[in-house]
């Protein structure tokens, strides 16, 4: 297989099919296209079509058992077939679409269009092969968005998003997110109790449920049920935005990573408890579960890190099970195995009545000791070690008499020169305070100089500098966010409670500043 200048490529479902793209040029105007569709075993070329932009990649996909295949070309999408791949059988007219994702069971599309202007957003859900509309809705305030089908093909979790919040209430821009039933049968906006964006949303492996992380830092993870879009569990408040389900579905890692301080937090969803806690302070960029679902891998890969290069495999309680460091690392994952092949195993008896810090893998760092002392010393602080030498060896005691007499002498002539001097300075100083006391002389009176007064500033200038300030301490507050809230002491804590006041403050002397 030759292609020059590749620089996108996707594989279909069963490996069938290969897709690469690569930047147009004039010679793909005589051959067909600058995106070649080839069949993997043979490398023949199936067809070519052209494509500006990457941005969308890839815009031809295929159902789970290649069945059909769907290709994105402007305000419209088209259906293949696998007895002629290379000619459309249909078509669905939809203007600005932007965005399909094909139903796990290769029943249903569902294609996105975002807001234009004044015109509304919209999602539609068709059936396949013949293209009928069975679900959809209209939405405004959507530039981007993320489907995502469960496992069944009966339900979509679509999120949408903007890249600014014209409301100003946040930096992040603005995020929502739709459960809409493929029959029709609900079509549903999803409500937080707490302000943020969207970080991690993901199917149970079963379909019976979804688990969403919301929120500015400590971010709110939840799991709901999609039949009536009900939240059934909330695990609580951390530093996590990544959500990863074992291949089974009876363990859940609920992640931090990224710029987060790498913790993993393990539950068993069946009976929702958490099972272990963990933290990978290499800044990892892979992360995903064994096909047994007993263990997960972490790894620290190039090229997105040049340091600290390797892998760290844990066990679904948080136990580290095996580190290895590598100098240049590019990728390291598990070998899938077939469904059915391991079986789906609960928690071992013996973490039962285990307490998590037994085995949680965030330990507190020790105080230093200098190389010199290392090993030498039999516990605590290096200053109670130091007291306790000293103790020990107790004062030293200077003898007297006979030994040691020509220094007592000497230290004893010493004393007396020190004592005949403040002698003969106390006199003098008796001397001189008899005397009349001189004339002082006149003291020099400077003119001051008169400050030049300061210009009034004006209530336009008074509001931007507010302004400034203002957006100078939510700023600070977003950096408080992202952390962790256990580790903030009670003045951040303080700041942190203060966001809702600065708000409404800022947006006061904003509506304040476009009035004048």
């Amino acid at each position: 297989l030759k292609e020059a200048g590749v620089k996108r490529i996707a594989f279909s479902p069963q490996d069938t099919y290969l897709v690469t793209w690569r930047s147009r040029t004039q010679e793909d105007d005589k051959t067909g296209g600058n995106v070649a569709v080839f069949i993997s075993a043979s490398g023949e070329t199936l067809r070519r079509f052209s494509q500006k932009s990457v941005d969308r990649w890839p815009t031809l996909k295929w159902s789970q058992n290649e069945k059909y295949s769907i290709q994105m070309v402007t305000n419209q999408l088209r259906l293949f077939t696998d007895k002629d791949p290379t000619r459309f059988v249909a078509k669905i007219d939809q203007k600005k679409v932007s965005n399909f994702e094909i139903s796990s069971t290769g029943s249903y599309v569902a294609a996105a269009s975002p807001e234009v202007n004044s015109t509304p957003g919209a999602i539609g859900i068709f059936t396949l092969p013949d293209f009928k509309k069975t679900a959809g809705r209209s939405l405004f305030k959507c530039e981007e968005f993320n489907l995502q089908w469960d496992p069944n093909g009966k339900y979509l979790l679509a999120q949408a998003s903007v890249v600014s919040d014209q409301s100003g209430e946040s930096y992040y821009g603005e995020t929502h997110q739709y459960l809409i039933h493929a029959d029709g049968s609900l079509s549903q906006q999803l409500r937080f109790s707490n302000k943020g964006p969207i970080q991690d949303m993901q199917w149970s492996p079963d379909g019976k449920y979804f688990v969403i992380i919301q929120g500015h830092m400590p971010a709110t993870a939840s799991l709901y049920m999609p039949e009536e879009c009900v939240k059934k569990f909330e695990f609580g408040k951390a530093s996590w935005n990544t959500i990863r389900w074992s291949p089974h579905g009876r363990f859940l890692m609920l992640g931090g990573f990224g710029a987060l301080q790498g913790q993993l937090h393990f539950w068993d969803a069946y009976k929702r408890k958490k099972c272990g806690v963990a933290q990978d302070r290499c800044g990892p960029k892979f992360f995903d579960w064994s096909p047994d679902s007993r263990r997960f891998i972490t790894a620290t890969i190039r090229p997105l890190r040049t340091v600290d290069n390797g892998f760290r495999i844990w066990s679904y309680a948080g136990e580290l099970k095996l580190e290895k460091k590598i100098d240049q690392l590019y990728q390291a994952s598990y070998v899938s195995a077939a469904e059915g092949t391991y079986e789906n195993k609960p928690q071992s008896p013996r973490l039962k009545g285990r307490k998590l810090a037994d085995f949680a893998a965030v330990k507190a760092p020790k105080a230093y000791v200098p190389p010199s002392l290392r090993g030498k010393m039999g516990g605590g602080s290096l200053s109670a070690q130091l007291r306790k030498e000293r103790s020990a060896s107790g004062p030293t005691r200077v003898g007297t008499g006979q030994a040691g007499g020509k220094n007592v002498d000497k230290n004893r002539k010493k004393r007396e020169r020190r004592r005949r001097k403040a002698v003969d300075k106390a006199e003098s100083n008796k001397k001189d305070d008899a005397k009349p006391p001189a004339a002082a002389p006149a003291p020099v009176v400077e003119e001051k100089k008169q400050p030049e007064p300061q210009k009034e500033m004006s209530e336009e200038d008074a509001l931007k500098k507010r302004v400034k300030q203002l957006k100078k301490k939510l700023r600070q507050i977003a950096q408080l966010e992202e952390k962790d809230v256990s580790a903030l002491n009670e003045g951040q804590v303080t700041k942190l409670k203060s966001k809702p006041t600065i708000e409404s403050e800022l947006a006061e002397v904003e509506r304040k500043l476009a009035s004048l």
